[in-house]
């Protein structure tokens, strides 16, 4: 017998750090507070977090083996100024066959991204002030798996160009990244 799948999304919230680049290593100029909030309190995360840029996750709780799970990413600015540029990183366990990040059709925000195998990354112009991005990570996965999706995303505000490969910003930022994970059962 068959049952219906009903796709239940969670918002997850958590601000990005911000961090300047410089020779010797990065620095955490703001720390980051973990904010975990559903979709009716989202005012409550927006008065919970600390740092210049919130990144919000909407994902489903279940996801079928073989298809695409799409997940809404929205990134927001909590400052009363312009951000510096922001840093975006998508990552996904071996269960995954490869990861995208899609922008809306006829947005201009002169992104640079990456894509590799299990993660995708990006760079991304800074923010006006009550200004947001949104996006779509979509991840395929294989068809042979089972037991739960992980998805992690984070990033961090840097004071760097936007020519700079997001490759070399990952391995800078990478350990001062506060990571929103995500958690889905795969079902059949």
């Amino acid at each position: 017998m068959r049952t219906l799948i009903v796709k239940i999304t969670t918002l997850l919230a958590v601000p990005l750090t911000a961090a300047t680049l410089v020779s010797a290593g990065p620095a955490a100029a703001a720390s980051a507070s973990k904010a975990t909030a559903s979709q009716t309190s989202t005012s409550s995360a927006a008065r919970a977090a600390s740092a210049p840029v919130r990144i919000l996750v909407n994902y489903p709780f279940r996801v079928r083996r073989g298809h695409v799970v799409s997940y809404k990413v929205r990134l927001v600015n909590n400052l009363r100024t312009k951000t510096d540029e922001i840093f975006l990183a998508t990552k996904f366990p071996k269960n995954v066959s490869k990861v995208r990040i899609y922008v809306p059709k006829g947005s201009h925000y002169h992104e640079r991204c990456t894509r590799e195998q299990l993660r995708a990354l990006c760079v991304l112009p800074g923010l006006k002030k009550g200004h947001s991005y949104t996006f779509w990570a979509k991840a395929w996965v294989r068809g042979s798996t089972s037991g739960y999706l992980y998805g992690y995303f984070g990033g961090a505000v840097v004071d760097t160009s936007l020519d700079t490969n997001p490759k070399e910003l990952l391995s800078e930022f990478g350990s001062s990244i506060h990571w929103v994970k995500t958690k889905s059962s795969i079902v059949r």
